[in-house]
């Protein structure tokens, strides 16, 4: 009979630690900010001009996506230009992530012109190359002519605004 009481006062005892345990490490978690936070962010220094991401990233890219898919009229008959291969595939896809990534670094301090409209048209930019992106996923050449149509209008909006020089 000895043996079977000890046992419920060892449990016992258990779970009354048990339950300690987790207060008190509910009252800590709300006291002690999330890891992540407590880490500071690395500053982040800009190294390219607003020219060089242009011509450099923006330029190349943008021209890949609007050759990738065309249909070419001549004499010797139509023919049709689209990725056939994963591998031109996974190009297209590079080149549109590209687009999308220059467009975050136009928005960096330092290289934004204006908090407003600036902004707005890069983040422009990024979102018809995430149309690529999502063409690219499903290697359908008519939703890349497309998204390289939206592409092609953020540009010439961009243009518009902010002359180049």
């Amino acid at each position: 009979m000895r043996m079977p009481m000890s046992l419920f006062v060892v449990s016992a005892l258990l779970f009354v630690f048990g339950l300690g345990f987790v207060v008190v490490g509910a009252r800590e978690a709300r006291r002690t900010p999330a890891a992540s936070a407590a880490v500071p962010a690395t500053p982040v220094t800009p190294i390219a001009t607003t020219k060089q991401i242009m011509q450099a990233i923006v330029s190349p890219t943008s021209t890949a996506i609007f050759q990738s898919v065309q249909t070419n009229v001549t004499l010797k008959g139509t023919e049709e230009i689209f990725p056939r291969s994963d591998e031109e595939w996974a190009l297209l896809g590079a080149q549109a992530a590209a687009l999308a990534e220059a467009g975050h670094m136009l928005m960096g301090e330092g290289r934004a012109l204006d908090r407003g409209d600036w902004i707005k048209m890069s983040q422009g930019m990024i979102d018809a190359a995430q149309l690529t992106l999502k063409a690219v996923a499903k290697k359908n050449p008519e939703d890349v002519l497309a998204a390289g149509e939206i592409v092609n209008t953020s540009c010439d909006n961009c243009h518009e605004r902010y002359t180049r020089q």
